[in-house]
């Protein structure tokens, strides 16, 4: 019988793990997971089954609810979980850990409102259907190859591999259908575009398209003409910059000459349009958190327009660095937020940094919350494989090759 419900907790754990995909981000979750498999199995005397877990998720709805939201799941096969059901459970999962219950009320409050939800659209959803679109912003991976070998990501310590850039036939063909109808394109991904042998190539196609092109950069790069070509194309840039010290500058990324970025960043910044369309990308983590505000003086000095602070992605085990230094982040913060009043930068802070929330009046609403990237834009990867996240989810909803 091929029904969700009946299947062996502990078995459909292994088989996502081994053949759908592996998150960098769930240790904890996982580990909770495989614990309590443990406890049943040494309390009832064998593994549980996949409804003993979803009864368990749904404790705290009322009988009339739960009774429904169980009678449509017992109907859901195994290709349900793998295309929705999966997602469905991982983000309400996440809900439960992130939000902030002030107490067991207002935790029954949102379960009733999650699972109303979800019976509303198995009863609904379909028959109320929206006028389909383009993405209005693509994103482009032109490389999986980066010159740099970063603290906080792996990418560069492997060697240069051409099968790793973007086919000129396939940029092609995007550019000749979906490309012309978006109205930005930017140029980001797991690698640093300007290196690529064929990116003066991928330029040439891009310009012939009139959506404002963006890229996301390490800005390491030698070669000024790369630099001169994406201003004449007026375009928005995204510069990765984690301290204003040349020791730790060159410290977190490794590879990289601080005395040629701040180069390039002079030059970009002298000669961008306006000042808003150069921006530092903070990426927070242990090892420069008085940087902060020392980042948002820098991007002043450098004529840019704005700082956006980005906290360092890893398990959520590992995260005992900000528990100890959250006091230390918040004043920071406070900090760099004046310093960028005064100095006219648009300062973008994260409204939580793990489990602590940042102070509204200073920070940016994230999509913790709310997002609408999934509607909104696309992310093709170096070989076409597609994802609706720029943020790098691991899932996969088809490839354009």
């Amino acid at each position: 019988m091929n029904r969700f419900m009946l299947n062996n907790a502990k078995d459909t754990y292994q088989l996502i793990m081994n053949s759908y995909f592996s998150r960098y981000d769930l240790g904890s979750e996982w580990a909770l997971l495989m614990k309590y498999i443990k406890d049943f199995k040494t309390k009832i005397g064998r593994e549980p089954f996949i409804f003993e877990l979803i009864v368990r998720i749904l404790r705290n709805l009322n009988d009339s609810i739960k009774n429904q939201v169980l009678d449509v799941l017992y109907q859901k096969d195994n290709q349900w979980f793998f295309h929705t059901g999966q997602y469905l459970l991982y983000n309400f999962s996440q809900w439960i850990e992130n939000f902030d219950f002030r107490n067991e009320r207002s935790l029954e409050e949102f379960s009733l409102l999650w699972w109303s939800k979800f019976l509303e659209f198995e009863l609904n959803g379909w028959r109320s259907k929206k006028t389909l679109s383009y993405p209005k912003k693509i994103l482009l991976e032109l490389t999986n190859n980066c010159n740099l070998n970063c603290v906080m990501c792996g990418i560069g310590k492997e060697p240069y591999d051409l099968e790793k850039d973007m086919s000129i036939k396939l940029l092609e063909s995007l550019s000749e259908t979906v490309l012309p109808k978006a109205e930005l394109i930017r140029l980001n991904g797991l690698g640093e575009s300007t290196i690529s042998s064929s990116f003066l190539d991928y330029i040439n196609i891009l310009s012939e398209i009139p959506a404002q092109l963006e890229i996301v950069t390490n800005l390491t790069s030698a070669n000024s003409q790369i630099w001169n070509i994406l201003l004449e194309k007026n375009t928005n840039f995204l510069i990765s910059c984690d301290a204003t010290s040349a020791q730790l500058f060159e410290s977190i990324r490794r590879g990289a000459h601080f005395k040629i970025f701040r180069k390039n960043l002079r030059y970009i910044g002298k000669n961008v349009s306006n000042p808003p369309q150069a921006q530092l990308i903070f990426t927070l983590m242990e090892l420069n958190i008085k940087e902060i505000k020392k980042t948002v003086e820098f991007a002043a000095e450098m004529g840019l327009g704005g700082v956006i602070v980005n906290v360092v992605k890893s398990d959520s085990s590992e995260y005992g660095w900000v528990s100890q230094n959250i006091d230390k982040i918040k004043m920071e913060f406070e900090q760099a937020h004046v310093m960028a009043r005064s100095r006219n930068i648009a300062l973008k802070l994260p409204d939580h940094v793990g489990k602590f929330a940042i102070h509204e009046g200073i920070s940016n609403l994230s999509c913790q919350f709310q997002c609408d990237n999934p509607w909104n834009e696309v992310y093709v990867r170096y070989n076409g494989d597609l994802t609706a996240c720029n943020m790098l989810n691991p899932y996969l909803y088809g490839n354009c090759v």
